[in-house]
């Protein structure tokens, strides 16, 4: 299945030919490569990755480096340059931690001056701010995932509707073999009254002859419509084929279906089930996000200035801010490496009084959001254990119909051999000979669409869970 999700020719070409029947695989793969939105959703994995690899980017290790405002002078006097370069360095999955230089530089002539050169470093010591950045990957490591899966599905879905226009194919021909049962009675019937001496003219004569020619007429109809839907099928797996109306109509039946074993549906984890997986998966995610809403983050900086404007002299500086629901304050201290100069104390603070009600009031809805998550889960439960029990009774009835046409094909088969010999020995006439052939013939079509129907089954149990690596992931 994976190697028919990830293989799409850049092109498709169609072939015209006298009919010459084309292996089913080739013809199920064709038909999905020229599945439409197979394709789109081909482009959107792709997309999907993209957007993934952006994100882990976004996340991950940053430098940026800057020459700050830049101001050039030109005068008489001579020239005068002054810049504020800086390098700012970010590690998001080291609790935030930050790194940055910067300075002051002034070029005038042959003069140079710096001033106010400092590194620093920053960190959280109590935030979300890692959790938030886990958030954010997961989520497009997520979007990644349910974009194949969602390939991976409609490829399964496409692989249905194949099987299923060449089961309603092999129902047409049922159709008619039974109409050519119709027809053999009652050609039976009308040798019957040509036996017992009934003139041409008769009324019973003519009834009779007269319902053994609508049989043809109807034997026709069938004969052509089937014909018309097998043409168009193959159009639909790019190939043109055209079918003269004398054609043995069973040609047409395939002759290469694999026998497959339906798969045990209680095989597959509950928790893979996909309607539980992604209630599961909606839970811990939200989950998550609602613990990146802290109302209280402590953070701390430090640092080394060179020739700090603010004391004179080189100092050590040193900081910390904090955050709970609606006040914010901070407060940082510039230590003097001189003696002579005296430290520099900072501070400052923020309220927000309608925050601490906005918090309150966002508590609560997690709350409700968390109960509502939960009651998902619990449905999606549910719903697997009726999935469970409607699985299990549809394969049931798929195998008892199989063994059933088996049991019949096997007694017609019979039927039918002995029948022919009887017929070349004069016994029974070639109409009761034809009768037991078709009966056997229809109970063999009965047999192929068995094995389409099991093909079918294990493709819509897979379509509802999802992979063990998947789910790992």
């Amino acid at each position: 299945m994976r190697r028919i999700i990830f293989f799409f020719l850049s092109s498709f070409f169609t072939t015209c030919f006298a009919f010459e029947k084309i292996p089913t695989q080739e013809l199920l793969l064709n038909y999905l490569e020229n599945d439409i939105e197979l394709q789109n959703l081909t482009l959107e994995a792709k997309s999907a990755a993209l957007s993934l690899d952006y994100a882990k980017v976004s996340n991950g290790f940053d430098v940026t480096i800057s020459s700050g405002s830049v101001l050039l002078n030109l005068n008489d006097d001579g020239t005068k340059l002054s810049a504020t370069p800086s390098v700012k360095m970010s590690l998001p999955q080291a609790s935030g931690l930050g790194i940055s230089a910067q300075t002051d530089l002034l070029l005038e002539g042959d003069s140079r001056e710096v001033s106010d050169s400092s590194i620093s470093a920053e960190i959280d010591l109590i935030s979300t701010t890692t959790l938030a950045r886990k958030v954010s990957l997961l989520k497009a490591e997520r979007s990644y995932q349910e974009s194949l899966r969602s390939l991976q599905k409609r490829a399964y879905e496409a692989e249905i509707e194949f099987y299923t226009e060449l089961e309603d194919l092999l129902s047409s021909i049922k159709i008619l073999i039974k109409a050519e049962q119709t027809l053999y009675s009652d050609t039976i019937d009308f040798d019957s009254v040509k036996a017992q001496g009934y003139s041409e003219s008769s009324s019973t004569y003519r009834l009779a002859q007269m319902q053994v020619l609508s049989d043809k007429h109807s034997v026709e109809s069938y004969l052509r419509e089937l014909i018309r839907d097998y043409v168009i099928f193959y159009k639909k797996c790019g190939y043109d084929i055209s079918l003269e109306v004398n054609l043995d109509y069973l040609q047409l039946i395939p002759d290469d279906f694999e026998k497959c074993q339906a798969v045990n549906v209680q095989d597959f984890e509950k928790s893979s089930y996909s309607k539980i997986e992604e209630a599961l998966w909606t839970n811990k995610i939200n989950s998550m996000e609602r613990r990146t809403n802290s109302i209280f983050t402590l953070s701390a900086n430090s640092g080394y200035t060179f020739d700090n404007s603010s004391t004179d002299s080189d100092t050590v500086d040193a900081g910390l801010s904090a955050a709970f629901s609606g006040l914010s304050v901070n407060a940082g201290i510039s230590l003097p490496v001189s003696s002579s100069s005296s430290p520099a104390i900072s501070m400052g603070f923020a309220l927000s009084p309608s925050t601490f009600k906005k918090n309150s009031i966002e508590k609560k809805q997690a709350s409700i959001a968390e109960e509502e998550e939960l009651l998902d889960i619990q449905n999606a439960e549910y719903e697997y254990e009726t999935y469970l029990v409607t699985a299990e009774q549809n394969l049931e009835s798929i195998l008892w119909e199989s063994q059933t046409a088996k049991e019949n094909y096997e007694m017609y088969s019979k039927l039918a051999d002995d029948l022919e010999a009887w017929y070349k020995m004069g016994i029974v006439t070639e109409s009761e000979y034809l009768s037991a052939k078709t009966n056997a013939e229809m109970y063999q079509v009965e047999i192929l669409m068995d094995m389409l129907e099991i093909i079918i089954y294990n493709d819509e149990i897979k379509s509802n869970f999802v992979t063990l690596e998947e789910n790992e992931a």
